[in-house]
């Protein structure tokens, strides 16, 4: 473990950590990470992989079989075509949240991220995790929103707005713009 002065001594300005990051072998295989309250560290590339990897596993997006089979049971016309027109616009929708994301960082100088409104929490056993998938909304359109990215490491993995959107009522939301277009 690491003492205090060890501690402070590793904290560093973003520019002090580029310059780390360009005295390692393979600099390309190192980014510069910011660790919060205004401290850069690295992290390996492949870390960064394995961690987006990770956080996919418990974000579940919605399926274009979890749609065609909701769009089944309840008498869509066209199941098949619906749910793919409904993921179309779901993978429209994140990415104009990512658009805007960056457009309001651009307009205001101030980072802004796309936030999971029902968060993940940080741990979840494999026991539970599949029982939290099928209520949680997941990685959907509509659990998402953009805010600062203050705002965002602030709130960590709590749910700030007493939202109750469950994965069956992000299917249907989706189902209805398919079938509204």
């Amino acid at each position: 473990m690491k003492t205090f002065k060890e501690f402070i001594i590793e904290a560093r300005s973003k520019e002090d950590a580029e310059k780390l990051r360009q005295t390692k072998d393979n600099p390309d295989e190192w980014r510069v990470r910011n660790k919060g309250g205004g401290h850069h560290g690295l992290n390996t590339v492949s870390a960064l992989k394995g961690q987006g990897k990770r956080r996919s596993q418990n974000l579940k997006p919605l399926t274009t079989k979890e749609l065609e089979d909701h769009a089944k049971r309840n008498l869509h016309p066209t199941p098949t075509k619906t749910a793919k027109r409904a993921i179309r616009i779901e993978g429209g929708r994140k990415r104009s949240q990512r658009d805007d994301a960056r457009s309001r960082t651009n307009q205001t100088g101030q980072k802004h991220d796309v936030d999971h409104i029902q968060a993940q929490p940080n741990r979840r056993s494999e026991t539970t995790r599949s029982r939290f998938q099928s209520i949680h909304p997941g990685d959907s359109s509509d659990n998402r929103r953009v805010i600062p990215s203050s705002e965002n490491r602030e709130k960590n993995s709590k749910n700030t707005e007493k939202t109750t959107l469950t994965r069956a009522g992000a299917i249907r939301r989706a189902l209805q713009r398919a079938r509204e277009n």
